[in-house]
Formats: C-alpha cells, sequence, structure tokens
C-alpha cells in the first residue's frame, strides 16, 4: 500500500511514530545496544552496528503498535509508518536495487526477531525484577555478527548486557506511553 492509496490520518499517524523512532535511536537506550554490540564484536563496523540498532528498534516499535493500537487499525498504521519512513529514505537517493535489499533485510530481521521476542515477552509479563529480552538480545548481537561459538553475553553481573536489557526495558515503556496516547488522540477509545 503506497502512500497515496493511504489515509492521510495513517500517514499522520506513521509520521508520528517515525519521529518517535528517530528520537528513540538518539536517546542512551540506543547507545547502550551499540556498547553491547561493540563488547560482542569489537571489529563490528560501526555502519552495521547502527544499521542493526536501527532494524532492532523499528522492530520494537512496529511491535508496540500491534500491542497497543486497536487490531482493526493496526495494519494500516503500521503501513503508515512504513509510508513515512519510505518518505524519509526518498532523500536518500537509493536506487530500487538497495531499496529492495533493504526491504529484504528488514523481512528478514523481523523474521529472526518473532521467536525471541514472543519467548521473552511472555517472560517480561510474568516474572518482575529478572534481566528481560535475552533472546532478543541475544539474536540482536548475532545479526551484528553471527558466531557458532558466540561470548556468553551475560556473563557477569552489570556487564553491557545488563545494561541493554535495562534499556530495552526502558525504550518499550517509552513507546507503549507514546504510542498509548497517539491511540488515545486519534482512536478516542477504542480498542
Amino acid at each position: 500500500m503506497g502512500s497515496n492509496a493511504l489515509p492521510a490520518r495513517y500517514l499522520t499517524i506513521g509520521r508520528q511514530l517515525a519521529h518517535l523512532l528517530g528520537a528513540s535511536l538518539q536517546d542512551a537506550p540506543a547507545e547502550s545496544l551499540r556498547e553491547l554490540a561493540r563488547a560482542y564484536d569489537p571489529s563490528a563496523q560501526e555502519s552495521r552496528i547502527n544499521a542493526e540498532v536501527f532494524l532492532f528498534y523499528k522492530y520494537l516499535l512496529v511491535q508496540t503498535c500491534v500491542g497497543v493500537f486497536p487490531e482493526s487499525e493496526t495494519d494500516r498504521v503500521v503501513a503508515g509508518f512504513f509510508a513515512a519512513l519510505n518518505e524519509r529514505a526518498e532523500g536518500l537517493d537509493f536506487n530500487a536495487e538497495r531499496q529492495a535489499a533493504m526491504e529484504s533485510l528488514w523481512l528478514l530481521r523481523a523474521g529472526q526477531f518473532d521467536d525471541p521476542f514472543g519467548q521473552d515477552r511472555v517472560q517480561f509479563l510474568g516474572v518482575s525484577n529478572a534481566l528481560h529480552w535475552k533472546r532478543t538480545i541475544f539474536q540482536f548481537c548475532q545479526n551484528v555478527h553471527e558466531m557458532d561459538d558466540p561470548p556468553d553475553i551475560w556473563a557477569g553481573a552489570d556487564g553491557p548486557s545488563q545494561q541493554a536489557s535495562r534499556s530495552v526495558t526502558e525504550t518499550l515503556d517509552h513507546m507503549v506511553s507514546a504510542v498509548g496516547e497517539m491511540k488515545r488522540l486519534h482512536f478516542h477509545g477504542a480498542r
């Protein structure tokens, strides 16, 4: 669904979501993921790390939309979000091949995150005061650099992975709050 076929309401929401994503990428929690990626693979290029953080946060925001917006509106809201991201990408002058590669990578990453995120979400809802998002964060690290014998990122008492765990929770809390406000403003009590 292109932005021309998308009702203006959803493109407006999508632009707000794109702004939220951009702001979230500038916050300290995103930096904690970058630090974890550097600790996990010191040879990783910053461009690769930044791309993986972007895809991870995009995934978190899509999952937030799925969990907060009315089910009947979710597909159009997410389409509006993607249309708004495409608007921003138009200024970057990507050719069709590059755009197709980016879309393919997004679909791959979203598929890779689905199972770990679903399992972690169940644990998050069921256990308080624990390190959360372990599977999802490990998948993020593997996306930065896939290793057959990866290091134990959870070793130690307060390393980069523990900070990343707290940061993902903080980011999701912020996203849920902001998206909840968007829902209230745009869908007036819809469930």
